[in-house]
C-alpha cells in the first residue's frame, strides 16, 4: 500500500511538472522601430561675422530608400584658412509641409552619432570639423561644431549619420560601427 502511495505521489507530481512545462510563457512581440524618412540634409555654415549660408544635399526619395530618385547637392563655398559655425540640420520633405527630423534625432541623441570625413584629408581644399556637439551622457554627437578650411583648393566633405553606433569616439563611419542613416557628399571649394 505504501508503495502505491508513492506511486501515485510520483505520477502526480510529474504530471503537474508536465503541464507547468508545456506552458507557453507570454512574451509580447516587440513592436518594430520604424526609422525616420530623410529627404534633405542642411548645412548651416555661420562665422559670426555676418556669414550666414546654408547648403542643401537632397534625395528625392530618401536615404537609403531603394529608389532614391533625383539627387541635388549644393557645393560648399568657403574661404580657405578660416574657422566657421556649423550646424546639420535634416528635414523630410516627402511631407507637406516639411518634417523636421533634426528634433526627433536630437532627442535620440544618444543613438545617433554624425561624422565628418574631408577629402584630402587635409592640405589644400579640406576640411576640418572639430569642437562637436555632445549627447545626453557626455559621449561624441556632432550635430553642431566648427569647421576650419585649409588653403585654397577643391575636396569633399561627406557627412554621415550613424544609427546606434558602437564607437562614439569614431571619426570614419566605418570605425562608428551601426546603421547608417544619412550619408551626403558635398562637393567644397575654397576660394
Amino acid at each position: 500500500m505504501k508503495n502505491n502511495i508513492i506511486k501515485y505521489a510520483t505520477i502526480a507530481a510529474l504530471a503537474t511538472v508536465s503541464f507547468t512545462a508545456c506552458k507557453k510563457d507570454e512574451v509580447a512581440t516587440p513592436t518594430p522601430v520604424e526609422q525616420e524618412l530623410i529627404t534633405t540634409v542642411k548645412l548651416v555654415v555661420t562665422d559670426g561675422a555676418g556669414f550666414n549660408k546654408t547648403f542643401v544635399y537632397k534625395v528625392e526619395n530618401g536615404f537609403g530608400s531603394t529608389s532614391q530618385g533625383t539627387i541635388t547637392k549644393d557645393s560648399v563655398l568657403l574661404t580657405p584658412n578660416k574657422t566657421y559655425n556649423v550646424e546639420v540640420q535634416l528635414l523630410n520633405e516627402k511631407t507637406s509641409p516639411a518634417t523636421d527630423e533634426t528634433v526627433e534625432v536630437k532627442n535620440e541623441n544618444t543613438e545617433h552619432l554624425f561624422v565628418y570625413q574631408s577629402s584630402p584629408a587635409s592640405g589644400a581644399g579640406s576640411v576640418a570639423f572639430s569642437d562637436g556637439s555632445k549627447d545626453d551622457k557626455g559621449a561624441a554627437f556632432n550635430q553642431a561644431g566648427k569647421l576650419k578650411t585649409d588653403a585654397a583648393g577643391n575636396g569633399t566633405l561627406t557627412i554621415t549619420l550613424k544609427h546606434q553606433p558602437t564607437n562614439k569616439a569614431a571619426t570614419t563611419p566605418d570605425a562608428a560601427g551601426g546603421e547608417t542613416d544619412v550619408e551626403a557628399i558635398f562637393n567644397v571649394k575654397l576660394q
